[in-house]
């Protein structure tokens, strides 16, 4: 009986796994060097909405926001989940603070802030600042990491195609499927892995959040002896269960997801570690790469 494709099922086990434990490092060493952002940078003087926006992107932004407002007595609920204004906007607000003020006049719901145009302007706004001070990940850099997961797709295409050859020439092909679903798993990873801290804002981040522990819902705190900054910084430290924390009735009306901060960490591989122990579990074929009798463990 011929080896498919004219290989040995060994011999192509250990090239596709070679192939997928090159792509898992190759692409977390460039995505090392595109998010490492500037380490001159600093987070100890950014505002609530800069961390929070470090911490879990647009939403976890507008969030914070909405923590400082609400702490303000500027922002309630109103019929059908819609946001309200409930007093003036306070001094000294961001141009975010603003825009969802504003919003809320016309009573927006929270879960249609982002597509608000003003509300959108302000993000945009936040996130540009971040990114030119090297401090967030820009949509650019994303894209460029996440070419990688056209190597996974095209290994994935092989490992079908081999497998569906394996089969109509009936050699075994246990140990290519594995390593195949090992490599839709690092693909998957790749392609889904998002991140908005650089690596230069990470340990900044970490050491915020330590400073401010005494902001987490975990201890109680009294937000309104921390005032709307406070309050803002809580959300942004520690997600949307801060809010919950600060006001339940509020948030659950404001319908507040209770996402979680990353704090810095969540993609801080950037999907190339993730990819990285995908293949490990993959990898483990190749100890079935020698499997003994005949040649087609590979298909």
């Amino acid at each position: 009986m011929n080896d498919t494709w004219g290989i040995s099922g060994p011999t192509f086990l250990t090239y596709f796994i070679g192939a997928m434990i090159a792509i898992a490092i190759i692409a977390a060493v460039h995505r090392k060097a595109l998010f490492r952002g500037n380490r001159s940078s600093r987070v100890d003087n950014l505002g609530p909405q800069q961390v929070a926006y470090l911490n879990g992107g647009d939403r976890l932004a507008i969030y914070s926001s909405m923590g400082g407002l609400r702490a303000a007595g500027a922002l309630g609920t109103g019929p059908g989940r819609t946001l309200v204004r409930t007093g003036p906007l306070p001094a000294g607000v961001t141009p975010l603070d603003s825009a969802i003020y504003n919003a809320a006049g016309n009573g927006v719901r929270t879960r249609d802030l982002h597509s608000d145009q003003w509300v959108a302007s302000a993000v945009e706004q936040l996130r540009d600042t971040l990114e030119r001070n090297g401090l967030a990940v820009s949509a650019g850099k994303m894209r460029e990491a996440r070419l990688w997961v056209l190597g996974g797709v095209a290994l994935v295409v092989i490992g079908i195609a081999r497998t569906l050859a394996g089969l109509g020439n009936n050699r075994p092909v246990g140990f290519i499927i594995l390593a195949t679903i090992a490599a839709f798993i690092l693909t998957l990873t790749m392609l889904r892995t998002r991140r908005w801290a650089t690596d230069a804002a990470h340990k900044g981040m970490r050491e915020l959040r330590s400073q401010h522990t005494y902001l987490s819902p975990a201890n109680s705190p009294a937000y309104a002896t921390y005032g709307a900054t406070g309050a803002a910084m809580g959300v942004a430290l520690f997600g949307g269960a801060a809010l919950y924390s600060m006001d339940p009735a509020f948030a659950a009306e404001a319908e507040v997801q209770r996402i979680a901060a990353t704090g810095g960490s969540v993609g801080s591989s950037g999907g190339g570690d993730s990819g990285s122990s995908s293949c490990s579990s993959g990898s483990s074929c190749s100890s079935g790469s020698s499997c003994g009798g005949g040649g087609g463990c590979g298909g």
